[in-house]
């Protein structure tokens, strides 16, 4: 992998975001492959739970790594987005121990400070920054479905709640709650995958399309790494063409 990408300091781990997805995703299906038809688990897939577990939260890494990138790149991004969040807290200590490194760090220091835990959020930040939202209705609707059954498991070990069923209406009327609980297959794993696979893409095509827009990445000289490094975030996406 070292040869097919270029690493720039704006990226964590020095490696484009949706690159660094891409590895980590192609990792976790790479071990629900292997326990697909394990005759000690004929019912269900042991992986697929608990990597269903691990693409969220790498997925959920992913849209922050994206978000610090923009704004390591261009931290004047940042006074527009100071005027909608208000000011960021970043100690002073934090931006003296950085030096003359730490422009080159801000979008890293901001991104902690913020979650990026749902569509909702993700679409909110990213407005503020670039002014796209990158969740439709019905793929926010499809996120937050995954991300409660995700939350069955981590936090109920699977089993259904009063609330779960609840927000289900009458299509829950064949299940019970603290007693019935939810699976999540090989397929079922694949479907989550796929469609978290397509969002990143669109993430990086519709944050990358509204960067090549603004001002300041349009004066650049053509051979201003920043220019390389915008270009760099697209790499792995074969379909590069912006729509």
């Amino acid at each position: 992998m070292k040869e097919n990408y270029t690493s720039y300091e704006y990226f964590v781990g020095k490696i484009a975001p949706f690159l660094l997805f891409e590895m980590e995703f192609h990792g976790l299906s790479y071990v629900v492959e292997n326990h697909k038809n394990d005759r000690w688990y004929p019912d269900i897939n042991p992986a697929a739970q608990v990597a269903n577990i691990g693409l969220l939260s790498y997925f959920e890494a992913f849209c922050k790594h994206q978000f610090a990138a923009i704004l390591n790149l261009f931290p004047s991004i940042i006074l527009d987005f100071a005027t909608k969040r208000g000011e960021p807290k970043i100690e002073i200590s934090t931006v003296v121990g950085y030096g003359d490194n730490f422009k080159k760090n801000v979008g890293f220091l901001l991104a902690e400070s913020y979650d990026f835990g749902s569509p909702k959020a993700i679409n909110s930040l990213f407005c503020d920054i670039l002014k796209v939202s990158p969740f439709s209705k019905d793929e926010e609707k499809t996120m937050n479905e995954i991300i409660h059954r995700r939350n069955l498991i981590v936090h109920h070990g699977g089993y259904l709640t009063h609330q779960y069923v609840s927000r289900k209406g009458p299509k829950a009327l064949t299940v019970k709650p603290f007693k019935d609980e939810i699976k999540i297959g090989t397929d079922d794993y694949y479907t989550n995958a796929d469609f978290l696979f397509e969002m990143a893409i669109k993430i990086v095509k519709c944050t990358v399309k509204s960067l090549k827009k603004f001002p300041e990445y349009i004066a650049l000289d053509p051979n201003d790494d920043r220019i390389k490094a915008v270009s760099e975030m697209l790499r792995g996406i074969h379909d590069t063409m912006e729509e």
